[in-house]
């Protein structure tokens, strides 16, 4: 399966992504429910399908730093995510204000370990409908005319996009792209293709990090625990 290219000048800012959350959460139509649904995927890389099923079993949210989620792998398609073969659980590190929104959302439902991690306020299960009107309302509000115009943003699994770029940026090693690939639940090198600008900017050749990730095999079988990239 091909995989597009994301280009770089389409990818959400850290700034533009926290007025689009904002906006959201501030909506007078009770939307805390969406704006952490929505930091999960901003935050922690996940499909939205990936968040939707969530657990509060599945999320380790300490009273102080970063946490983390487990993701139980299903095959997944369509339009807000890369569709790819279901494997062992994954491990995804949750950083301190992701855990602060994820806490503060179980205990004002008074979340059970069983129950989803994100429903409307009335229990109902969030629907596709709900998450991309709102989007496309905050796109709206929050955008200059310019960027609403243009592919900037324009699905939720952007969220997703920004944040993995935001975890390749830098010089990284071997390694490093493997243990992003493992978190992200999708080969280095569909990161390679997907995300090439984060390669040339490493300084290293693209080809030979993925060469070089593919020769590790000690990781094989284990879940990246969170921590060991920003």
């Amino acid at each position: 399966m091909s995989v597009a290219v994301v280009v770089e000048r389409f990818l959400l800012s850290d700034q533009q992504r926290d007025a689009l959350l904002d906006w959201i959460g501030q909506r007078p139509r009770g939307e805390r429910p969406l704006r952490a649904f929505l930091s999960s995927i901003a935050f922690a890389a996940l499909r939205p399908q990936e968040a939707l099923a969530l657990r509060l079993r599945d999320a380790h949210l300490p009273d102080e730093g970063p946490g983390d989620l487990v993701i139980h792998p299903r095959r997944l398609g369509g339009r807000d995510g890369e569709a790819e073969d279901a494997g062992a659980p994954r491990v995804v590190p949750a950083c301190p204000e992701l855990v602060d929104i994820l806490r503060a959302e179980a205990a004002h439902r008074g979340l059970r370990p069983d129950d989803a991690l994100f429903t409307r306020d009335d229990g109902r299960p969030l629907a596709g409908e709900d998450y991309r009107g709102a989007w496309r309302e905050a796109r709206e509000a929050v955008l200059e005319v310019h960027e609403i115009d243009s592919p900037l943003g324009r699905n939720v699994s952007d969220l997703r996009d920004a944040c993995i770029s935001t975890w390749l940026s830098g010089h990284r090693t071997a390694l490093d792209v493997f243990n992003v690939a493992d978190r992200v639940g999708v080969s280095a090198s569909s990161l390679a293709r997907r995300f090439p600008h984060c390669f040339q900017a490493s300084g290293a050749d693209a080809n030979d990090l993925i060469e070089a990730a593919f020769a590790i095999s000690d990781l094989d079988g284990e879940p990246t625990r969170a921590g060991r990239l920003p």
